[in-house]
């Protein structure tokens, strides 16, 4: 017998069907359990399996994330600056976040909310982070979570298509299997990317050497 954890969990999630993404979708934005671009995977290759059509999956759990941005971004604000920074600051250190990588995500947020909204949705981890960022600058509520939806929306529908796509088209096995092998592609995709972006940030850094005096 195969060992799938990850199969007999979403087994499970697909029992209830959408309500069931939906509600999976919801609490990963507010108790990260596992990173969201497993758990989107997962819905793909789902949704490849026949528990649900694809675009049922990506709108279930877009309805689910927008809600807990939603959730995220309300609560701060309620909680009044003092004691959301602290809450902020003690929750971005759990996730691996550093002090100063959070004052900079808040300060980036203030200067320019709307257009941040959208692109830190597309950044793993801080997305988490981003409506809470948001709420304590004030930011406004609308626009922000307007454009939190749209990027919410590209980050599923890409990474769940990434699954379906992976469970039509790649070798059968279980779906922890499965979403491990997509996900170890993804980050070294991700890992390519930084360090060719590195590179060039260094290289424009660097003097031309043609330049230098004699």
């Amino acid at each position: 017998m195969e060992f799938d954890p990850l199969g007999a969990g979403m087994s499970l999630v697909s029992g209830h069907g959408l309500a069931g993404v939906f509600a999976l979708a919801l609490a990963e934005r507010i108790v990260p359990i596992i990173p969201s671009y497993g758990l989107l995977l997962a819905l793909g290759i789902m949704a490849a399996d026949g528990a649900f059509s694809l675009p049922a999956a990506v709108t279930a759990a877009t309805l689910g994330s927008v809600t807990g941005c939603a959730a995220v971004f309300c609560g701060v604000r309620r909680l009044g600056e003092a004691r959301s920074t602290r809450l902020v600051m003690r929750c971005g250190r759990s996730c691996g976040l550093s002090a100063e990588r959070i004052d900079r995500g808040i300060e980036a947020v203030r200067r320019r909310q709307t257009i941040l909204a959208f692109a830190l949705q597309l950044v793993p981890t801080v997305r988490l982070f981003a409506p809470a960022f948001a709420a304590l600058v004030g930011a406004r509520p609308r626009g922000v979570l307007a454009a939190s939806a749209l990027g919410i929306a590209v980050w599923n529908a890409m990474f769940i298509a990434i699954g379906f796509g992976a469970a039509r088209w790649g070798e059968p096995t279980n779906m922890t299997t499965l979403t491990l092998a997509a996900l170890g592609a993804l980050l070294a995709v991700e890992g390519g990317l930084f360090w060719t972006l590195r590179k060039i940030r260094t290289g424009r850094g660097r003097p031309d050497a043609s330049s230098a005096p004699c």
